[in-house]
């Protein structure tokens, strides 16, 4: 037979489900803001009915209810949300590191301007030009000489700080390592948590969604692979080699090479491999874009303009007015610009030679063209034709002229710029609709938290209401009953 007490167990259960479901509701309200979260809910289900199904059971016209009990609290996730939450955000970390490093080359060039490698080689230009209608005048010879140097050093400096801008990305790789380790880390210490939660039969819902946000910051460095296993531990993996594994965490480290840093495996000798996220677009940015691109290209054009200068420069003829033989008055055979380079950076080392620096250096500079003693060298034809060398001429390394080349080349970074503004563009608008996605279905809704608020404090109120009455019945029973005839 059923006990006398069983309703008062009945609204006991009741009271500790519906005031749990208070206690879960008040936290999802706590945490509305918080970045990350994921909101809770309670699963609530009856408790095994009186009585069992047996042969010898008590006559009853059927199974009673015992009332109600909390199965579980689980938080409200999409898996697969989150999945392309990851995959999008390796993309965007790229496309944002190369976008960012295309505004900072765009400045370093700095064109159009008045200051950029394009105003100083036209400048150059100019001052050639005047110098084959006046090339006896020593103060158009002064010119050509401060345009020279005005753009070898325009061309310096740029050089300079595109190879600057190299040091300060490896720098940035070294500081998204050492990120990477912290992350890998955090998350491996907290899958060590979550497996003692789990074990006992809980959720850990709030370590989960830690764990979560972690994974969701580094994939926007790395690209990785995360692989949720039946204990709730997380395994990451970086193409195909493993980062985190349970609780255990392989390091990354960086190796010093002649070009710049590589990402190694700590204690060994393989190289990681990145094919997304910030640091794919820093290796991309630092070695194709800067050193084989632009840099590269920089030099192409410093040599070509060296080269191709030098040689009409060496056949002309100076002009001393001073001297008193013709075999003096006319030098040449003097190179207008240094054409020894460094290991190939000619935009490194590009200056005017030191002949044409000396104090009477004006009268190397070669106007002339023709045979020494003659009236010829005292003619502008050889600045003329390094005049059109600057403007017309076809160069077959350039395949094309010194003015096209560089706008070529400044038109080129304007486009791959718009490329990286269009492909960030296009991935912020992707990235906001995963994200409403996500906040849809694990976001906290404050108008339905509310109802659930009320809902379980009706039936808190209810079940104390129930218990107040099964203590009035239970009183009547005790203090009132079998007291007939007393």
């Amino acid at each position: 037979m059923r006990s006398t007490f069983a309703g008062l167990e009945v609204g006991l259960r009741a009271l500790r489900a519906h005031q749990l479901g208070l206690s879960v509701t008040g936290h999802n309200i706590a945490n509305a803001n918080a970045r990350g979260y994921s909101r809770q809910r309670v699963s609530l289900v009856a408790t095994t009915p009186y009585t069992a199904p047996a042969f010898n059971r008590p006559a009853s016209p059927g199974q009673i209810g015992t009332g109600v009990e909390v199965s579980d609290i689980r938080r409200v996730r999409d898996e697969f949300i989150e999945m392309q939450l990851r995959m999008e955000s390796q993309t965007t970390g790229q496309w944002q590191a190369l976008l960012d490093g295309y505004e900072q080359i765009e400045m370093i060039f700095n064109e159009p301007s008045d200051t950029g490698i394009t105003t100083s080689l036209t400048e150059f230009w100019k001052s050639w030009q005047q110098l084959s209608l006046t090339p006896a005048d020593m103060a158009a010879r002064a010119v050509v000489r401060q345009t020279g140097a005005l753009l070898a050093d325009s061309i310096r400096h740029t050089y300079t700080q595109l190879h600057r801008y190299r040091e300060e990305i490896d720098g940035a790789i070294g500081v998204k390592v050492n990120h990477i380790n912290y992350l890998s880390q955090q998350i491996a210490d907290l899958n060590k948590q979550i497996v003692a939660v789990a074990v006992s039969g809980q959720h850990p819902n709030d370590l989960l969604d830690a764990r979560d946000l972690l994974v969701q910051e580094l994939s926007e460095i790395a690209n990785i692979q995360a692989v949720t296993d039946e204990k709730l531990q997380m395994h990451i993996s970086i193409s195909g080699s493993s980062l985190v594994q349970g609780s255990h965490v392989s390091k990354l480290a960086l190796k010093e090479e002649s070009e710049g840093y590589s990402v190694i495996w700590a204690g060994t000798e393989v190289k990681a491999i990145f094919n997304g996220g910030e640091l794919k677009g820093l290796f991309q940015l630092r070695d194709d874009i800067l050193r084989d691109g632009y840099m590269a290209e920089l030099n192409r054009f410093a040599k070509a303009l060296i080269e191709e200068v030098n040689e009409i420069h060496r056949g002309g003829y100076g002009y001393d007015p001073a001297a008193e033989n013709d075999s003096d008055r006319y030098p040449r055979g003097v190179d207008f610009f240094i054409g020894e380079a460094t290991d190939g950076k000619w935009a490194q080392d590009i200056a005017l030679s030191s002949a044409l620096l000396d104090e009477d250096g004006l009268k190397y500079i070669a106007a002339g063209k023709g045979d020494a003693g003659a009236e010829a060298p005292g003619n502008g034809d050889n600045a003329k034709a390094i005049a059109v060398l600057l403007q017309e001429t076809k160069n077959s390394d350039l395949n094309g002229s010194l003015p096209d080349f560089l706008a070529s080349l400044v038109a080129s970074l304007g486009v791959d710029s718009q490329e990286a503004q269009r492909m960030v563009a296009n991935q912020t608008v992707l990235m906001e609709h995963l994200a409403r996605r996500q906040e849809a279905v694990s976001g906290v809704s404050l108008d339905e938290e509310i109802s659930n608020l009320i809902r379980f404090q009706h039936a808190y109120n209810a079940a104390a209401r129930l218990i107040t009455t099964l203590d009035e019945s239970l009183s009547t029973v005790i203090e009132r009953m079998g007291i007939v005839g007393r």
